[in-house]
């Protein structure tokens, strides 16, 4: 029989392709459920136990096991062959490259390898691997995963990388210890947890897409390395993750204060790190005062702030719903409401277009020594501003150089 087409591969093709039973494409293996995209592996059982025993031959076979490479094989479902004894543990450096997994699969097996490497695969699945002390070195990287990948109770003793992979779904690290250098430098996340999970040395996330925090607890610890490493801008913004997963744990009836502290914190400043959005709230609530100070009839006034309160209501409602990551979006909003805020204010207060009142109110120390009266709305109103001018402060800071 003729021999398989890919490079370096002595074993015979397997049915109508060129290629073998490892390297062979397996589209037609497998049914997709019309429900939810499940693969059902039911009607090729006979050719997944002949992919895996051949697959453990090869290891068997291994003449010398200080280096094996594996390119190119499309792993097929794992659970209906059941579990074959290996002799990978021989091997003492394991890599496997441009490799297609399309079923859910749990890759302990692999760590029986004293090192690994698994670089520029694709996982089409779940991926699993659990319970594990492993010794050598782990390099995960340039791989694409397309579902959920856990890592539960493992010990890595030697250096971890996940550099350039591209994670869809989730990545779950819970009960890992890492003893050396762990580096996630330049990897696109959308959701990661680290649950009681421990960095013995230093740990790398720079350049680092994530579009999610799975809890409190990660943000910190990404934090933390930032801040290690003396990075304080990037360490900034996980610290405001940080906040935000806070906020999520606080319940309004138990902690309403501190609940209510954290929204307006996160509202007005989005924690210390957006200082558009507070420059933003500086100028309009500016406004609103600037318009309500002019008035003198006392029923009018009140109808003015209820109905001022009202706006602004809506308008932090506006704000919160735009997404934080969409500053475009942002803008697009933001630039038009002051717009909008300084016509109806220059139309209401007509003497007042080139904003002259308006800027004697913005210094909210402007009246302090003066023989004036303050009431309890003018305080109130100092107050906020006083507030939101220290936030700008702050947020500039935050996002230029180190506190």
């Amino acid at each position: 029989m003729c021999k398989c087409s890919q490079r370096d591969c002595e074993l015979e093709v397997s049915g109508n392709s060129d290629k073998c039973i490892l390297h062979c494409e397996k589209d037609d293996w497998y049914r997709k459920s019309e429900y939810n995209n499940h693969k059902d592996w039911s009607m090729s059982k006979d050719k997944i136990e002949y992919f895996w025993t051949e697959f453990h031959k090869i290891i068997r076979n291994i003449q010398e096991p200080f280096f094996c490479n594996f390119n190119y094989i499309i792993f097929p479902a794992v659970e209906h062959c059941g579990y074959i004894k290996s002799d990978i543990n021989k091997i003492k450096f394991l890599k496997l490259e441009y490799c297609d997994f399309l079923d859910e699969i749990n890759l302990n097996f692999f760590l029986d390898a004293k090192s690994l490497e698994i670089n520029r695969c694709e996982f089409y699945a779940n991926v699993q691997f659990n319970v594990k002390i492993f010794e050598g070195q782990f390099i995960f990287q340039n791989n694409i995963v397309l579902k959920k990948i856990n890592f539960d109770d493992i010990e890595f003793k030697d250096t971890c990388s996940f550099m350039k992979s591209e994670f869809k779904n989730e990545l779950n690290f819970r009960n890992v210890r890492f003893n050396d250098y762990a580096v996630f430098n330049n990897t696109e996340i959308e959701d990661l947890l680290f649950r009681n999970t421990f960095f013995r040395k230093e740990s790398n996330f720079l350049n680092m897409k994530l579009s999610k925090v799975g809890d409190r607890e990660t943000a910190r610890i990404i934090k933390d390395s930032f801040e290690k490493q003396n990075n304080i801008i990037e360490a900034n913004k996980f610290y405001a993750l940080e906040m935000k997963e806070r906020e999520k744990e606080l319940d309004s009836k138990k902690d309403f204060f501190e609940w209510l502290v954290f929204k307006f914190y996160g509202l007005s400043a989005n924690h210390s790190q957006d200082w558009t959005l507070v420059l933003f709230w500086i100028i309009n609530i500016n406004f609103f005062y600037s318009y309500l100070n002019i008035e003198t009839n006392m029923w009018m006034l009140a109808f003015k702030i209820l109905f001022s309160l009202i706006l602004i209501l809506l308008i932090g409602c506006m704000i919160v719903k735009i997404p934080e990551d969409n500053e475009k979006k942002r803008w697009v909003t933001t630039i038009p409401i002051t717009m909008v805020c300084y016509f109806f204010y220059g139309y209401l207060v007509e003497k007042d277009w080139l904003l002259s009142e308006y800027s004697k109110n913005l210094n909210p120390f402007s009246i302090m020594h003066a023989d004036e009266a303050i009431n309890f709305g003018t305080l109130l109103f100092k107050i906020i501003i006083a507030y939101l001018i220290y936030q700008l402060i702050i947020s500039i800071r935050q996002n230029t150089r180190r506190k």
